[in-house]
């Protein structure tokens, strides 16, 4: 599966020093052990913990276990939407971002699929977990259908069972593909090259290529949360919202994952530490930055209604507008004003159109 969305950031071009004033590289030894390696600790255990939950759900079906089994849900959303600004190097590797997040799907591929295994309830299609199966039966949004679509109030009866294993099944290929991408960020050759570029070296030759890498992430998520998640759902008009066209709506949690992805943003943004490695007339760029995150974050917080109201509703379509506008800025910001302080030139990218 190769869409537009799919291909946002891909393109950046190769990174050139323009003369400007020495300043300290952002470190990739930092990035690594400060943001990625916990972060991705932290998603492989609630992965690992929604597999307990579910399995605690399997052995005994009932209302309440099948309501905690949702709640680890929602922090694995949050966990997810934290890691999802690494999307290059391992999680790169091997289609595993897509593994973990099917994401845009405007076909319906993966609901298709879902219920298609479902419809089958056959217990052999998953004697060896769903690992081998396509990307759309592997992650996060297959899940949530199991946990929160059509059907699922079977998972509180012993006839749930067969969509109980799916959901077990698919919690325990998340987490191994959470250890995957941990792995990959703690040892072997991406990290140690990420960590200490040299000439020659593979992926990185220079601590400019480290910085590109990272500005890349930047410029990437903001436009993949417009672009993917938010855009498609607002429609033109409020007269053509459609909240079911974002994910993760049936569990209401769209607007958790897009916050978790603006923190997640924020987050790394503080531990690269443009603010202070920046020469001193470009440090209001990083602060620029942190302001239209911290913009955006608020407006989403405040909405309350789910969803599937949300993108119609007057009110919460004029917050959602702001975060648009906020992501928006903030991308431009990173891919004009702050690859250009860092001596960077950004390429062509496949959402801006021909």
């Amino acid at each position: 599966m190769e869409t537009a969305y799919m291909r946002i950031g891909l393109t950046v071009a190769a990174m050139l020093c323009c003369g400007l004033p020495a300043r300290a590289e952002v470190s990739g030894a930092v990035i690594a052990e400060q943001f990625a390696i916990p972060a991705l600790t932290a998603l492989e255990g609630v992965a690992t913990a929604a597999d307990a939950q579910i399995g605690e759900l399997c052995a005994a079906p009932s209302t309440e276990a099948l309501d905690a089994a949702r709640l680890g849900f929602g922090g694995l959303v949050a966990a997810w939407g934290r890691v999802s600004v690494l999307r290059f190097g391992p999680l790169a590797s091997d289609s595993r971002f897509e593994k973990l997040f099917f994401w845009p799907d405007p076909r319906g591929i993966a609901l298709r699929q879902v219920q298609g295994l479902l419809a089958e309830a056959d217990m052999a299609a998953l004697a060896d977990g769903v690992g081998g199966k396509s990307a759309a039966l592997q992650g996060i949004p297959a899940l949530e259908f199991v946990l929160f679509g059509t059907g699922a109030e079977s998972l509180a009866t012993p006839e749930g069972a067969f969509r109980c294993t799916f959901a077990q099944a698919l919690a325990r290929n998340i987490a191994g593909l959470a250890s995957e991408v941990r792995s990959g960020w703690s040892e072997g050759g991406f990290v140690d090259s990420f960590r200490q570029p040299a000439p020659g070296g593979e992926p990185y030759r220079s601590a400019a290529e480290v910085d590109g890498e990272i500005i890349k992430a930047f410029s990437t998520v903001f436009q993949y949360v417009r672009a993917a998640e938010l855009l498609p759902a607002m429609g033109e008009t409020i007269e053509k919202a459609n909240g079911r066209r974002a994910p993760l709506w049936r569990s209401r949690l769209t607007l958790d994952l897009m916050l978790a992805q603006t923190e997640g943003a924020q987050a790394m943004l503080a531990i690269a530490g443009y603010a202070e490695s920046l020469p001193a007339d470009s440090r209001y760029i990083a602060d620029s930055i942190r302001f239209e995150l911290t913009n955006a974050a608020r407006m989403l917080a405040a909405i309350e209604q789910p969803p599937e109201v949300a993108f119609g509703n007057e009110a919460d379509r004029q917050r959602l507008t702001i975060v648009d506008l906020s992501l928006d800025h903030a991308g431009h910001l990173v891919a004009e004003n702050l690859s250009a302080a860092l001596g960077l030139t950004m390429g062509f990218n496949a959402l801006d159109g021909d």
